[in-house]
């Protein structure tokens, strides 16, 4: 594995709890949901800007060729943000952030395991499962 790519997970991860707290922001003035779709829609203008000076794959002529329950993304991701809105000013964004991904991670080990949505399979060992419940016990003593 190459280990510049683990730098694009700890960036992501270091801006996570930034975009949440924008997000809640924006909801607090126009509302959980209008607040997804606003974020998602500004999303979607930067995505196309990118296409539009050539940071781009195969192009959009292949949208034939996705499988159906991929679509679903989009309204997985819109609504969750909705949700997110919701529940971040209840519990806070560290325990937002901590349960949200021992969630993530348990769900990825099965992924990767089963070879769900198309995934590679890989080989899940018992550091895998002793990794994801530390995870699971730090995300309680967070939210605790």
């Amino acid at each position: 594995m190459n280990l510049v790519w683990l730098l694009v997970p700890i960036i992501v991860g270091a801006a996570t709890p930034l975009v949440l707290q924008m997000a809640v922001e924006m909801a607090k003035s126009i509302g959980h949901m209008e607040s997804a779709v606003v974020l998602h829609v500004i999303g979607t203008a930067v995505g196309l800007a990118w296409v539009g000076i050539g940071l781009r794959g195969a192009g959009f002529t292949h949208l034939a060729e996705v499988p159906w329950w991929a679509w679903l993304g989009g309204a997985i991701g819109v609504c969750s943000m909705a949700a997110l809105n919701r529940a971040i000013p209840e519990i806070g964004v560290a325990a937002f952030i901590g349960v949200s991904i021992a969630a993530q991670l348990s769900v990825a080990l099965l992924v990767d395991r089963g070879g769900w949505l198309g995934a590679d399979i890989r080989e899940i060992g018992a550091t895998h499962g002793v990794g994801a419940l530390l995870l699971v016990a730090g995300a309680v003593l967070i939210s605790t």
